[in-house]
């Protein structure tokens, strides 16, 4: 379904580590002045890990996956850059370790990192992650998996990241999934004081929460972003919400914060509804009053810092009565109520988006471990869109971005090969959602200079 005035552009960030060229600069902008980061030069021991991967992995259009492989020694367990440096995980006797590696790979290009009993490597790590995201898929519907935010692996331990990290919280997640000395916990743990404000009106722009008065126990708040300046602006998924306590002060509502970047473009004389998340069944919401804080960015000035104030009450007849916030005439003249949806209706945004079995890590982990690099010369990356049906299907592949026929056909394959999808949820039902996310190739052995 396509809105007049409103255009949907996405794309997720990934965090990769691989082979970059030669010493370069990288271009980082900011506001008022241009920064020059060294990138690190890698290219050393990304030799070493393409000779190793010739010589132990399973697959040789892989590069870089052979820890774990029947092939590989027992005695390695994983690898990392240090900035410039290799980095070898090696348990047992690492003089005999080097001694094999540098044989295997003609070179003396890497560090050693001995591992004990309080270090864990990669190779744990991806055990343990596989063996926490199978528990994950298979505990019911609850507060602990509400409260999770995500997980992954840094270096050396896992990472869980929770809505609000208390001690009741992580104390289900060891007694529910998994307890052991390789996971930390992160996250707020006690109200974070934040007084900032914003304007409900600047440039000709408005924000109206769609309601002013939800139930304290609301999943949902919606609002209404209304564009009646000259030209077009820009917004996405990133928002917070404040709420003010006791003691008269103002505190962050904990929130899940992680969102795949997606970018709006609403033009003149349009509006964009935004459904924000308030997790009742995280953080006890208590009656009282409320702000939203989302940030557009005009074509011809900075950022701009919206904020629609709202109010949740235990009053729950009142709430059921609450009728719309009138939105004046004059703001918005073509603006209009959505129409309503069919059983062909497909969304753009929803109040719970559809999920890969296990996330968006779990989603890069399939395609990582399905993909046929052959066709690749080079660092590429296809975006493929999907609608995600109300049987968590995933249906009508589109490219959205081509690098060249090969590559995008094999992407498209892996988008055949998958799982069922939790789908997405508005309103407490399932709906055909539109979903987007990259596949990223890298150049096979072969192909490799």
């Amino acid at each position: 379904m396509r809105r007049k005035g409103l255009y949907l552009l996405a794309c997720v960030f990934l965090l990769m580590v691989g082979c970059i060229g030669k010493a370069e600069q990288k271009e980082v902008k900011t506001s008022e002045v241009v920064l020059y980061v060294p990138v690190p030069n890698q290219d050393e021991g990304q030799k070493v890990i393409d000779a190793l991967s010739k010589a132990y992995g399973d697959d040789p259009n892989s590069i870089g996956d052979f820890i774990g492989s029947p092939r590989c020694p027992d005695f390695l367990e994983g690898w990392y850059f240090d900035g410039n440096t290799l980095v070898f995980q090696v348990r047992g006797d690492t003089l005999r370790a080097r001694k094999i590696l540098e044989e295997v790979s003609g070179s003396k290009a890497f560090r050693i990192e001995m591992m004990t009993d309080s270090i864990f490597s990669q190779k744990q790590l991806k055990d343990l992650l596989d063996e926490l995201n199978r528990r994950y898929n298979a505990l019911p519907e609850g507060q602990l998996k509400a409260n999770l935010m995500m997980w992954g692996s840094t270096l050396h331990f896992i990472e869980v990241i929770f809505i609000r990290n208390t001690p009741e919280a992580r104390e289900e997640f060891r007694r529910l999934l998994m307890d052991s000395p390789a996971i930390r916990f992160s996250g707020p743990e006690e109200p974070i004081r934040n007084n900032a404000t914003g304007a409900s009106k600047a440039y000709g722009i408005s924000l109206y929460p769609e309601y002013t008065v939800y139930a304290d126990t609301a999943s949902t708040a919606s609002f209404i972003l209304m564009n009646g300046s000259n030209e077009a602006i820009t917004c996405g998924e990133h928002y917070f919400i404040t709420y003010k306590g006791k003691d008269g002060q103002w505190y962050e509502l904990p929130i899940n914060t992680f969102a795949v970047d997606i970018a709006y473009y609403v033009t003149p004389g349009s509006s964009h509804r935004f459904v924000a998340r308030l997790h009742p069944e995280v953080n006890g919401n208590a009656s009282g009053r409320y702000r939203f804080f989302y940030e557009v960015s005009l074509e011809s000035r900075e950022n701009i810092r919206m904020m629609a104030e709202f109010r949740l009450t235990d009053n729950y007849e009142k709430a059921k009565r609450a009728e719309k916030t009138p939105i004046p005439k004059t703001t918005v003249k073509n603006y209009v109520e959505a129409p309503k949806e069919d059983e062909q209706t497909v969304y753009q945004v929803v109040e719970e988006m559809p999920e890969f079995p296990g996330g968006m890590p779990a989603l890069m982990e399939f395609i990582r471990k399905n993909l046929r690099h052959d066709k690749a010369e080079k660092n590429e990356r296809v975006i493929i869109q999907i609608v995600v049906d109300k049987k968590g299907n995933a249906t009508n592949p589109v490219v959205l971005r081509s690098t060249n026929p090969a590559l995008d056909e094999e992407a498209l394959r892996i988008v055949s090969l998958m799982p069922k999808w939790k789908p997405g949820r508005q309103a407490g039902n399932n709906r055909n959602v539109k979903f987007v996310f990259p596949v990223a190739f890298k150049p096979s052995v072969q192909n490799t200079n």
